[in-house]
């Protein structure tokens, strides 16, 4: 099995629990590019962001019993400084900043009252990481150059009272639900029971044996505090209500042209889930 995998930092722990694992061959890359793998039938299964997995792709199913989420976040971070509350706010972003950008625009809409404008630039700037927001005043936002920008981390070293979001803690608090990262997907009515329960039985795997897998890599603390006590790797009850929230987001937010139901592929022979 391939599995084309969206390299972001959420995802790090499941790619390298799958490529352990011996399932399947995962290639980390862009947003772009898994969809274009798996669209190519290069890649068998892709991990997507959800609402990029949700938004309109009708070719896709959403495998069941597996996906990433956590109620906070520390790589999906929008320092706002004293801008929080102002009525309109800049957000520049790269393609793969795309997902934490939409979301930061919802939340900033339903916490604050604050109307983001999203800026995509084609590259981030040097140091800057590809899924970074950078906040930039309305009315600096066309104007931006990117060398004249700082980041996110510079504004809060320079503005220690800066105001800094945690995405994913302002999603549960306001949806009461994690918010869901990642998906995997696979093309439409293409699913077998295979690879559903080799998926699944991997990241069960994962789940119970955190301790082990830690004591093998090399993780710095911050990326070792979230995957030991934040991330979660299950589509339980809590993710399919996240994701149902989050495709009324995308239809309110213009995303989608309707509310669309997630689309699950289906486990032909549910007697062999047994461990």
């Amino acid at each position: 099995m391939r599995i084309a995998a969206w390299n972001h930092p959420v995802n790090h722990p499941v790619m390298t629990a799958l490529q352990e694992s011996g399932i399947a061959s995962v290639e980390a890359t862009t947003i772009a590019e898994c969809i274009a793998l798996l669209k190519s039938s290069v890649a068998d299964v892709a991990l997507l962001p959800s609402e990029m997995a949700l938004g309109g792709h009708a070719d896709m199913d959403v495998l069941p019993a597996v996906a990433v989420s956590s109620w906070v976040n520390p790589y999906a971070a929008l320092v706002i400084g004293d801008q929080l509350g102002a009525p309109t706010l800049g957000i520049m972003h790269g393609p793969e900043g795309r997902p934490s950008a939409l979301l930061a625009a919802i939340i900033l809409k339903e916490h604050y009252q604050t109307s983001a404008v999203l800026n995509e630039q084609a590259t981030m700037p040097d140091g800057i990481a590809s899924h970074a927001l950078i906040t930039v005043p309305l009315e600096g936002l066309d104007s931006a150059s990117k060398k004249d920008v700082l980041s996110d981390e510079e504004k809060a070293e320079q503005n220690a009272a800066a105001t800094t979001l945690d995405l994913g803690l302002e999603w549960s608090e306001m949806a009461s639900y994690p918010f869901v990262w990642s998906v995997f997907v696979c093309r439409r009515d293409e699913a077998s029971d295979k690879m559903i329960i080799a998926i699944r039985d991997a990241m069960k795997h994962l789940d119970t044996h955190r301790v082990e897998a830690v004591q093998r890599w090399d993780l710095d603390s911050v990326a070792e505090d979230f995957f030991l006590n934040e991330l979660r790797v299950t589509m339980d009850d809590l993710a399919v209500a996240s994701l149902t929230e989050l495709c009324d987001h995308l239809f309110f937010y213009g995303i989608t042209e309707e509310v669309l139901p997630v689309q699950f592929a289906t486990l032909q022979n549910p007697s062999s889930d047994e461990d």
